[in-house]
């Protein structure tokens, strides 16, 4: 039987995919100037913005690709940073290649969600965070409910830089999924 955590990381990388995709479309509307101004947020702009979620997702893939005992193949189809220092490094100069990059890494994790079971997430992980300074370790399950929390926290950042530039960015809610999703949310 599935456990209550897979149904919803299921519904979570579902979820990632789904407003990524919404997110991406309006950023595509803006001029290149636009996406990179520099609006004083964490990550300046709504382009440094969208490749820090980039960053922290591949940082967090590479983590589960190595810090368990498990293999995943859905993971060794993606690029991975293993080795990064720099949150706001920037992987690709043109939007269109982030974008490629996002969806490449967005159907990677709905594989990768796909690939676990409850035995898995309830294995342990160590890792080093990236400044390489602390040691952490904690089961599978807290990092990936961590790795969408994540993903939330700065996609809320681009809706206000959307909002800031008069981008209409619609309904972000997690229930905007709930009718395309019934089944898996009532079973």
């Amino acid at each position: 039987m599935e456990s209550t955590h897979l149904k919803q990381f299921r519904l979570m990388a579902q979820y990632n995919s789904w407003v990524n995709q919404h997110l991406y479309g309006l950023a595509r509307s803006l001029s290149e100037e636009e996406r990179r101004r520099d609006c004083g947020a964490f990550f300046g702009s709504i382009y440094g913005t969208l490749n820090h979620l980039l960053v922290g997702d591949r940082i967090w893939l590479g983590r589960f690709a190595t810090c368990t005992s498990y293999t995943f193949p859905a993971l060794q189809q993606t690029d991975l940073l293993l080795n990064c220092t720099d949150l706001s490094q920037e992987l690709y100069p043109d939007f269109e290649q982030l974008w490629q990059g996002r969806s490449k890494t967005d159907r990677a994790i709905e594989q990768w969600i796909e690939e676990l079971t409850p035995e898995i997430l309830s294995a342990s992980m160590h890792y080093r965070n990236v400044a390489g300074t602390i040691d952490r370790t904690h089961a599978l399950w807290f990092a990936i409910a961590h790795f969408f929390n994540h993903q939330t926290h700065h996609r809320a950042q681009v809706t206000v830089l959307l909002q800031q530039m008069g981008k209409d960015y619609g309904i972000t809610d997690f229930l905007m999924m709930y009718d395309s999703a019934k089944e898996a949310v009532q079973a």
